[in-house]
């Protein structure tokens, strides 16, 4: 007889769990825990994200160990300290949200930027000095090897001009023809050759790319030169065709475009010069369409900033290939690159280069600024090639508003800064402005700045040299500067120092209304200074002493502006020239030698530089029936040139050419007449230009072979300083190995990029390849790269102190460099130490702006998932591996001693079922 399982039968013959005379179920077993509940689970006891913030703000820690409680004993703890971070992280994450809102104050939000600061630091601090068991963490990324983003620029030995012909190379290019003649002056250590070159005499040879060339390299090599000449193919210009007014790519390539390259040796100097020049003028301008939908809620406007220049001796100028949107007389037009702003101010400079300065928003030239907004200094060769970069360093945000270039080549640009820009100073409150000043040298080097703070903003709008090198500063303020006092409203303001940057006075002075400073210039002992006062234009002239603060000597009030502005000022000979924007038909300033036509019109002054009334002083306005607003001025060879933003007609039949037009001017404001003038537009068939330098011999045949007048590849500096977004007295730190103490790198003011990579490489105590490595696409530029020079190495990067890191200057993010190796298909370090896991906090995140508090979040979100993720990493190391089944299926046909044990289980429970 088979037997049949007891168990078996109860179990059939149980009734359903819960039903009345049921036994009693035993109560299942707690499942075993191996590791606590992270405090991001809905059931743990510890303080959210709000309340978190209230505790950071009334002045508690961001990381407390002792708070992290963990509900399993024995627990590793590893998991205390890294729930403490996490706690840190979401304070963090909450005040990010804090300042987002729409609501908070003015007084809430610099107080959450204080404490988020503070947060950030504090959390760096704990991570860089941490040690786990299990696991380990670093604040930046983790990689094989650490590589700047930012790039730095080396010096190149070659020169591409712009393309100046398409077509083939053997055929005659209009450039060349006509009177083309230059000289070509090569220094080689104390020896100076000097070529002429006129192509008149290659007789009558085709003047094609190839010809002219070999004409020119044939007279360098019988004078033994090293320099070379050469021809340089470019790509082909897409062919466009016009759509409604549109120009629309068709897809197809025109025929390739073709310029001259110099190859140049590393022990020649070269320099090109001519006999014969015009006076060339640049102007900055913004272009395209702000809002092409007409919609101002949407983001759909591309406006890009661009640099122009024109001669003016009427002569025919070539277009050059793919130029678009040209004009007679204009020579180039340069695009200034994505992440330029506003240009606010450009100069001409004594060795034939322009300056521009412009707010940057992001990496320009390589350069990687370290708030949201930086100034750029842009120096330009006469050909429109790119001659250096300087960024200001601000650790906030910055805008350039005003430039001037010595005699000797020196340039003071000034503006407005918030936030921390000099390494000795404090700052009140990162959220107001103050005005500062910096002058550069001929090369680019800094060699000082000076910043003067109000209790409330304050910007400078103006700055000049004095002839002994003394620096003028000019602009306005919304309260009282130390040593002055507040007339009302918004006063203006001159401070002068001298040619080292000591402050010699400060004279506030304007209206009790709101005034406006435009412009100064120096005059002997003397500035005259320009701008509205409650709506007026008024001109004041001050007398410098040696010692001692300035005096007012005369002033000039010019009437009122009607709503216009003064946009400049200038000093010619024995006169003052003023010029802006008015609807006043009747200005205070003399004889009216142009009438005003409507609207309102761009306006010039000349004046005697004494501000007394002369009988020579005189007014000319320029414009049509429109609005015709000036937006530069600029006095050369006793000219004046005005640009601006042009209405409907204007004086000589320049009509629109576009939906917005810029204009170019020369205005003789003693006779009224019209010299010169030209109306242009561009991309989006719209134009605006924002300021004007005039280079009285700046255009020349040079210009028609792309070519620039003066020293071809200037030798560019050597200081960190200069070549990156780096001032003196930034920090960052390293270290060799976890565990290791943190090494920390200042930066001095003579440092040059060789000497701060050995102090990189002994912070990291020799442990890695610290080199800079030649990029990929452009050679002429070089990354920072940091490797483990063994195996087991592991080389951190951490953040400088708050207001003092300098990571993002060179393009750098906290991070671990680290050699990997597979064990059991799983990626490992291959020091053989715990897993390594990037929070990618960098220590130059702030809330000072919407873009700067978005990507603060957004970072700070990625790093709590890390932290996630190293819990849950934890977690299964701490946990044994899941146990064979009992009862694992078996595949292939049911044996026969169970098939006869299964019937006869089934013919049992029929008999005692009764089935």
């Amino acid at each position: 007889m088979t037997s049949i399982d007891s168990s078996l039968l109860l179990n059939l013959f149980q009734p359903s769990a819960g039903g009345q005379g049921s036994p009693a179920r035993a109560p299942a077993a707690a499942p075993v825990r191996y590791a606590p509940t992270p405090p991001w689970d809905p059931t743990a006891k510890v303080q959210r994200s709000s309340a978190l913030v209230q505790s950071v703000l009334a002045g508690r820690n961001f990381i407390n160990e002792g708070s992290a409680q963990l509900d399993l004993p024995g627990a590793s703890a590893d998991y205390k300290k890294l729930f403490a971070i996490y706690q840190g992280l979401n304070a963090l994450s909450g005040l990010t949200t804090a300042a987002a809102a729409k609501s908070i104050s003015a007084t809430d939000l610099r107080r959450t930027q204080q404490v988020f600061a503070r947060g950030l630091a504090e959390t760096n601090t704990y991570l860089a000095s941490l040690n786990l068991d299990g696991i380990r963490l670093t604040p930046g990324s983790v990689a094989a090897s650490i590589k700047s983003t930012g790039a730095v620029a080396t010096q190149d030995a070659t020169y591409v001009a712009q393309p100046i012909f398409a077509g083939k190379s053997t055929d005659e290019v209009p450039a060349f023809l006509g009177n083309i003649a230059f000289d070509i002056k090569i220094k080689r250590g104390n020896t100076t050759f000097n070529v002429p070159v006129d192509l008149a005499n290659m007789g009558s040879d085709t003047r094609s790319m190839a010809n002219v060339v070999k004409f020119i390299n044939d007279q360098l090599k019988a004078q033994g030169i090293f320099t070379r000449l050469a021809v340089q193919q470019l790509p082909g210009v897409q062919r466009t065709i016009k759509v409604d007014g549109k120009d629309v790519p068709t897809g197809v390539a025109g025929p390739s475009q073709w310029a001259l390259k110099i190859n140049s040796d590393s022990v020649e100097t070269l320099t090109l010069s001519t006999t014969t020049t015009q006076p060339a003028i640049y102007i900055s301008q913004a272009v395209g369409d702000p809002d092409p939908d007409k919609d101002p809620k949407t983001l759909d406007g591309v406006v890009r900033q661009q640099l122009v220049k024109f001669q003016t001796d009427g002569a025919t100028t070539e277009r050059r290939p793919g130029e678009t949107n040209y004009v007679d007389g204009r020579l180039f037009s340069r695009g200034l690159g994505d992440n330029v702003g506003a240009v606010h101010a450009t100069a001409a400079g004594p060795d034939g280069s322009v300056y521009v300065l412009t707010d940057v928003t992001g990496s320009i030239d390589g350069q990687t600024i370290k708030g949201s907004q930086d100034v750029a200094l842009l120096k330009y060769d006469s050909a429109g090639a790119l001659v250096f970069t300087r960024t200001l360093g601000a650790k906030g945000s910055a805008t350039g508003l005003a430039l001037s270039v010595s005699a000797t080549g020196n340039v003071a640009i000034a503006g407005a800064v918030t936030g921390r820009l000099l390494e000795t100073e404090t700052v009140a409150d990162p959220t107001l402005a103050d005005s500062f000043v910096t002058v550069f040298n001929s090369n680019g080097d800094e060699q000082w700045t000076q910043r003067r703070a109000a209790a409330a903003d304050d910007q400078a709008t103006a700055v000049a040299f004095g002839a002994d090198g003394s620096v003028f500063v000019a602009g306005q303020t919304k309260s009282a500067l130390a040593g002055a006092t507040a007339l009302g409203g918004q006063d203006n303001y001159l401070i002068g120092f001298s040619s080292t940057g000591t402050h010699r006075f400060t004279n506030q002075f304007g209206s009790a209304g709101s005034d406006k400073l435009a412009g100064l210039v120096v005059d002997g002992a003397s500035v005259v200074v320009a701008g509205s006062e409650n709506g007026r234009g008024v001109l004041r002239r001050f007398d410098i002493p040696p010692t001692g603060a300035a005096t007012l000597a005369s002033t000039r009030d010019l009437g009122d502006l009607a709503g216009g502005n003064i946009t400049g000022v200038a000093l010619d000979g024995g006169q003052v020239v003023i010029a802006g924007s008015t609807r006043n038909a009747a200005l205070s300033a003399g004889t009216i030698t142009r009438a005003h036509a409507g609207g309102y019109d761009a306006f010039a002054v000349r004046l005697d530089k004494s501000l007394n009334a002369n009988g020579s002083d005189a007014v000319a306005y320029y414009g049509g029936s429109g609005d015709d607003k000036a937006a530069g001025l600029a006095v050369a060879g006793g000219k004046v040139w005005l640009t601006g933003s042009a209405g409907s007609d204007l004086p000589g039949g320049l009509d629109p050419v576009g939906t917005k037009d810029g204009f170019v001017v020369n205005l003789d404001v003693a006779g009224g007449g019209i010299d010169w003038a030209r109306r242009f537009s561009g991309e989006g068939r719209q134009a605006s230009p924002t300021s004007i330098t005039v280079d009285p011999a700046g255009a020349s045949a040079l210009d028609r072979l792309g070519l620039p007048t003066g020293i071809v590849n200037p030798v560019n500096s050597s200081l960190v300083t200069s070549a990156t977004a780096l001032r003196a007295g930034d920090q960052f730190s390293f270290r060799s190995a976890e565990g290791q103490p943190a090494k920390t790198v200042t930066v001095e003011a003579k440092d040059t990029l060789e000497d701060l990579l050995v102090k990189v490489r002994r912070a990291l105590s020799f442990t890695a390849d610290v080199k800079l490595v030649t990029d990929l696409v452009d050679p002429g530029v070089k990354h920072l790269q940091i490797t483990p020079l063994a195996k087991r190495g592991t080389p951190e990067v951490l953040a400088g102190p708050p207001g003092r890191d300098g990571l993002a200057a060179l393009g750098l993010t906290p991070g671990l460099a680290r050699n990997t190796t597979t064990i059991n298909g799983k990626l490992l370090p291959a020091d053989g130490n715990g897993q390594i896991y990037g929070l990618g906090l960098g220590g130059d995140m702030t809330l000072d702006s919407p873009a700067a508090i978005k990507a603060a979040s957004e970072a700070i979100s990625k790093a709590l998932k890390v932290i996630h993720t190293a819990y849950t990493d934890l977690k299964a190391a701490a946990s044994p591996p899941p146990a064979e089944p009992a009862n694992r299926a078996v595949n292939g046909p049911v044996p026969a001693y169970l098939r006869a044990q299964i019937a006869n289980y089934s013919a049992a429970l029929s008999r005692l079922t009764g089935t």
